[in-house]
């Protein structure tokens, strides 16, 4: 029986979109690999190659996704993998966008789960071995928007044969594309210098309750200070130890 009140975010399958389009349109955060959004009772999956960090790949017409976590084992039961996982009973729509050119976010249309999630080995973001979680989904109704070329498989028999080395290939390739941006010339007038930041300073306590947003982890409250850490509650990702210093100098952590 189709669901009443469905979200409709009035798109056209394959319409490239900016990611504050993605966030203006949904109401929902603007980083992340899966976003829920309250207000539209919809999760955006977000499959981005560019990044290297997950192992999407399409097998047979269906996009197996990696679930949320980019470093030790992932939890079905976390977060938005929860939501992922009981989409076909918690009357969340689930939309997807794939970005195949940094910054341009393709859409791909509605999705559900097509069979029950996996677990599969891939590396985290620390370079460890860990356990993940595949979502396997399909766009409702079925389409051919683009995707990467490298990544699609006729079936699961293509997949073992070709796929095996894909991840690998890839991660070369991305980091190819890297080396060339970094040996392009830039004019020196355009770099701003900006002042370092001892590692050692202290910090003050009475940043303890401030908001704060960091690019990976989203929106959070600093809890405590630990010498050169400081612990925030984040609304997404739970509690988390971070380097204040390191994360300022790498415009990685604003207060908000």
């Amino acid at each position: 029986m189709e669901r009443r009140n469905m979200f409709n975010p009035e798109l056209s399958i394959g319409q490239e979109l900016k990611n504050s389009d993605i966030v203006e349109i949904f109401k929902c955060g603007n980083m992340g690999g899966m976003r829920r959004s309250k207000k539209t009772n919809t999760l955006v999956l977000i499959s981005d190659y560019t990044k290297g960090i997950y192992h999407d790949k399409w097998i047979g017409g269906v996009l197996h996704y990696t679930g949320m976590g980019k470093s030790g084992d992932q939890d079905i039961n976390w977060a938005q993998n929860a939501t992922l996982a009981e989409c076909g009973r918690n009357g969340v729509d689930i939309h997807l966008f794939e970005v195949m050119n940094e910054g341009e976010y393709t859409y791909c249309g509605r999705v559900e789960l097509v069979s029950n999630p996996y677990v599969e080995m891939q590396t985290g973001e620390d370079g460890n071995n860990r356990k993940v979680w595949m979502f396997p989904i399909r766009p409702v109704p079925d389409n051919d928007v683009k995707k990467p070329p490298m990544f699609v498989f006729k079936d699961m028999e293509d997949f073992k044969n070709r796929g095996k080395n894909i991840d690998f290939e890839y991660s070369r390739k991305i980091d190819k594309s890297k080396n060339k941006s970094l040996n392009k010339p830039c004019n020196a007038s355009h770099v701003i210098l900006k002042p370092k930041t001892d590692a050692t300073e202290e910090i003050p306590a009475n940043i303890i309750g401030k908001q704060v947003k960091h690019k990976t982890f989203g929106i959070g409250r600093i809890t405590k200070i630990e010498g050169t850490l400081i612990e925030v509650q984040f609304d997404n990702v739970g509690l988390k130890k971070v380097g204040l210093a390191f994360c300022i100098q790498k415009n990685m952590l604003e207060f908000i």
